[in-house]
């Protein structure tokens, strides 16, 4: 009966490994030169790596492995393809909200949803009659 039972947790851990195996964990990397908000929360200018896995694909990560920074933030699938791939930023005066991401591969590619920041940055950019959303690309590699 213990033989059974261990041959039985080889089997399902055996299940577990290989499906681990086939869900790809997508990345890219960037170089963001300002601080940047995303979902709340402000990030210094550096080297990011953003990415999601196969298991949660609404769930980006961004992090800087140098400065120690990580965040993770709930996104909106597209299922579109981009030209290149990039980082695409809501700047309202000096303030930069991460909004979407895009890739050729399609795989990573989506929406941020605007935080409670990014829409009173946009109202008092409104209404201080400046122009509003200019939208700032970052090359991802």
């Amino acid at each position: 009966m213990k033989n059974l039972t261990a041959i039985a947790l080889f089997v399902a851990a055996g299940f577990v490994t290989a499906g681990s195996a086939l869900a790809q964990d997508h990345k890219v990397t960037a170089t963001v030169p300002f601080n940047f908000t995303v979902d709340g929360r402000t990030l210094p200018a550096g080297n990011y790596t953003i990415g999601n896995d196969a298991n949660s694909p609404r769930i980006l990560t961004i992090a800087d492995r140098k400065d120690g920074v990580a965040v993770m933030a709930i996104t909106i699938p597209d299922s579109g393809y981009a030209a290149d791939n990039k980082l695409v930023f809501h700047r309202y005066g000096n303030q930069y909200f991460l909004s979407e991401v895009r890739t050729t591969s399609g795989v990573m590619t989506c929406h941020l949803t605007a935080s409670k920041q990014e829409k009173w940055a946009r109202a008092q950019t409104q209404e201080a009659s400046l122009r509003v959303n200019n939208d700032v690309l970052i090359a991802l590699k």
